[in-house]
């Protein structure tokens, strides 16, 4: 199967937010084609964000090697059995329609600052959860009792 990644475009938004277009269609059969139209929100995380968020200072570096410098939300529209002639106008009308669906929202002000906290603290609660993971000890080691009938008081032993 034929796969073809293109770039399409890109648009810097007011608020510092760029928004990638992507073009990731491939044949499937004959003149068909599954349309692949991907775009990803690109936010730079200035100094600034990092002074908005409490924590411990270790916990804090841990997330700022998790995220990185740049913080990515993708998303991938689909359409399937396209065919050839139909492909191209398919591609520029979902780039368009994404374009008057989210720009409003991406573009708000707050958006680079509110996004950067939502990824924040699901880096912390990820990086809690594997320490957790990391400490649990084996269950091997913990005595259980081999009669379980003490959890009944409502059951009379047999005799």
């Amino acid at each position: 199967m034929e796969t073809e990644v293109k770039h399409l475009e890109d648009e810097q938004l007011a608020n510092g937010v760029v928004v990638r277009f992507y073009d990731e269609s491939r044949r499937v059969a004959g003149d068909r084609w599954q349309v692949t139209v991907r775009h990803d929100v690109v936010v730079s995380v200035p100094e600034t964000f990092w002074n908005l968020v409490s924590g411990e200072p270790e916990m804090n570096e841990e997330i700022r090697a998790a995220l990185g410098a740049e913080i990515v939300l993708t998303s991938v529209n689909e359409r399937n059995f396209i065919s050839v002639e139909e492909k191209e106008a398919l591609v520029a009308e979902i780039v368009s329609r994404t374009r008057k669906n989210i720009f409003g929202y991406l573009a708000a002000p707050e958006f680079p600052e509110s996004y950067f906290k939502r990824r924040f603290k699901e880096a912390r609660e990820e990086i809690e959860r594997k320490k957790r993971e990391a400490w649990v000890p084996d269950n091997e080691d913990i005595e259980e009792p081999v009669d379980f009938s003490h959890l009944f008081s409502d059951v009379k032993k047999s005799e």
